[in-house]
This record gives structure tokens, sequence and C-alpha cells, in this order.
């Protein structure tokens, strides 16, 4: 993972350069392109900058680009809703101080436990590294029994990409392995720097070439609620999900899943 936001606007800049498409932006496709999407001077240009000013900026060199430059990058870039605020907060010029108390955690909020205690849906709590902090039953069985993983990993993102039984549980593995690294990526810029991050980032990196793969595609995604596909006994089971955050500076996210209506009886298949 990058060292400091820069370094990361640099990478997600060139990430979304590389996928943009020439044709969209009105230029020839031609095959005399070495690299996939746009070059610089192309998107420079596109955006009405200077080939310099931009090789600076995606150098990760001490620019600060104004808001209407940004805009216009991610014009040309066709970002979208989410990829636009992942580049104005990394682009932001005032440094990122990870807040202390959102870095590292080891227990779940009263308020967050005492909203896990009452739900009847199978429900967990995690932090925006998105290390687990408590669950229910319901949660084990849609999932993993949390309890059997040592605590250093019950990581949503490391369970992701190297606990078999949770992958087995899906019914399409690489979509959720995408979403999963996209919401994590958002999170992770507001940590940009934090050794706590870093450190998950960089084992993974090294131990799963899956990961490695995904991270590269610089993809973000600020979901709030959606719908996971598991395997059970008989058919399918579609499973909406929806999220409950905290409004402390710990962020925590109180993560819970129901059926579609009618099949409520259906959770006792997984």
């Amino acid at each position: 993972m990058a060292t400091d936001r820069r370094s990361e606007l640099a990478d997600f800049l060139r990430g979304r350069r590389t996928r943009a498409s020439p044709i969209a932006n009105g230029l020839p496709a031609g095959r005399r392109r070495r690299t996939p999407g746009l070059r610089r001077e192309e998107l420079a240009q596109l955006a009405g900058l200077s080939v310099d000013w931009y090789t600076r900026l995606e150098q990760g060199r001490d620019v600060n680009p104004s808001r209407e430059t940004l805009q216009a990058i991610a014009r040309v870039l066709d970002l979208d809703d989410d990829e636009r605020g992942h580049l104005f907060y990394l682009a932001r010029p005032e440094p990122m101080h990870p807040r202390p108390d959102a870095t590292r955690q080891e227990k779940a909020e009263p308020a967050m436990l005492h909203a896990l205690s009452a739900m009847t849906a199978p429900a967990f709590v995690m932090t925006p590294r998105f290390d687990v902090l408590a669950w229910n039953e319901g949660a084990c069985r849609v999932l993993i029994p949390f309890d059997a993983v040592p605590r250093e990993r019950r990581n949503i993102l490391w369970l992701t990409f190297h606990h078999a039984e949770m992958c087995e549980r899906y019914v399409e593995v690489p979509v959720m392995q995408r979403d999963v690294v996209a919401s994590f990526r958002l999170s992770a810029s507001s940590f940009v720097g934090d050794p706590h991050f870093d450190a998950l980032i960089t084992e993974l990196l090294e131990t799963s070439e899956g990961f490695r793969t995904i991270w590269a595609r610089h993809e973000v995604r600020a979901k709030t609620s959606g719908t996971k596909t598991f395997r059970t006994r008989g058919a399918p089971l579609v499973l909406q999900w929806f999220s409950l955050y905290s409004p402390t500076s710990t962020k925590q996210m109180l993560i819970y899943y129901v059926p579609r209506p009618g099949e409520e009886h259906r959770l006792a298949e997984l």
C-alpha cells in the first residue's frame, strides 16, 4: 500500500487512466497503442491541463489541484460517484492523521453490542479495518464460526481470500471478493499511512494472487446495502445485507442479513 496520500492518488490516477477509453473520449483506438487506456498527454489535453503539471500529479509530486481541475480529470476518466469522491478525498492538500481510536480496536462499542443483542437476524460488528469484534449465532451460520478463528484472523478482508470454508458459502466468489476489496479500499483511504492497515494489505499482497489482482484495479465502492447469494442444502439463498454505522469516532459497523420476504424459513438451510 502507498505510504502517503499523494502516492495513493498517483496509483489511483494511473490505474484509472489505463482503463479509460480512447474511443469514448473521441480518440482513435489505433494499433500503435502499446498500452491500454489513455496516454498521459492525451488525458492532460482532454482535461485542459499541461502535460508537465499532470505528470507531476501522477508521480505523486507536491502539487495541489483545484476542484475544477479534479472535475475535469474525473470527466475524462469517466469516474462514477464513488470514484469521484475517492479522487477528491485523496487530492485534499491537508495532511491525513489517522484517528487513534479508529485504527486499532479490540472491543465493540456498548451501543453496537446492544444493537447486536437485539438482532434476530444474522449480524456482526466490524471496524473500518474490517476486523470482526462481535457476532451472533446467525452470523456463524451464514458465514463461519468466528469463535473458531484466531482473534488476529477475524478480519473479513483476510477471510475473503484465505478461508476456504467461508468462500464456499458464496455462489459468486469472484464478485464477492471484488465487492469486499472495493469497500475496504474506500475505508482504508481514510487511514493512508496507518501501520495497522498497511500491515494487513502488505500481507495480503504477499500471500494472495487473487487479492493482488483485484487490489491493482483500484476499485472503490461506498455500499451500505446489497445482496449476496449463499449455497444451501437446497437451492441458493439470496440474502439482503445492510450496514449501520456508529456515529462515534470509532466508525464501527453493524452488518446484518435478512432473507427476501417469504423466505425467512430458509435460514435454517444454511
